[in-house]
């Protein structure tokens, strides 16, 4: 994906994990924006803030980004804990990740039953099947094609 989102950096033959800001910072790029996310309950009635919230929530992790501050929380049960080390860091990156759908379907084998197979053998050299107007099978000769002299 690139330099910002990688995993590890290689430095003197160690690999060293990303800290902690610097993958709040890759994270803030991949947020959406959730209008009235954010609310504040004052005794009996809650009140919308109106401040855009943009984050990205997986089974374990929530990263909320307020701008200008942001923050990476692990669920707790029902309480949320600020995730402080880079290790802790790099399994929420993990975990935010959506799967990518796949763009080529699977190849399924098609079966050509043993009558059509039988007759198109039949079909002579240098003929093709083609089909009329009004869709009655019929060979038709194959144009040939010269290849072009330089």
């Amino acid at each position: 994906m690139g330099r910002a989102l990688r995993i590890a950096s290689q430095f003197n033959g160690e690999i060293m994990a990303r800290s902690v800001d610097k993958i709040k910072f890759g994270l803030k790029l991949r947020t959406e924006s959730k209008e009235g996310a954010l609310t504040l309950r004052l005794g009996t009635k809650k009140y919308v803030l109106p401040f855009e919230a943009r984050l990205i929530t997986s089974d374990d992790y929530i990263f909320v980004h307020v701008p200008p501050a942001a923050e990476i929380m692990k669920l707790d049960g029902k309480a949320l804990k600020v995730v402080t080390s880079g290790e802790e860091a790099e399994k929420a990156v993990v975990s935010f990740r959506k799967a990518r759908k796949s763009k080529r379907r699977s190849k399924k084998a098609v079966e050509l039953p043993q009558e059509v197979a039988s007759a198109l053998q039949k079909i002579p050299a240098g003929y093709r099947l083609a089909f009329d107007a009004d869709g009655s099978p019929r060979l038709v000769k194959m144009r040939k094609r010269r290849k072009k002299q330089a």
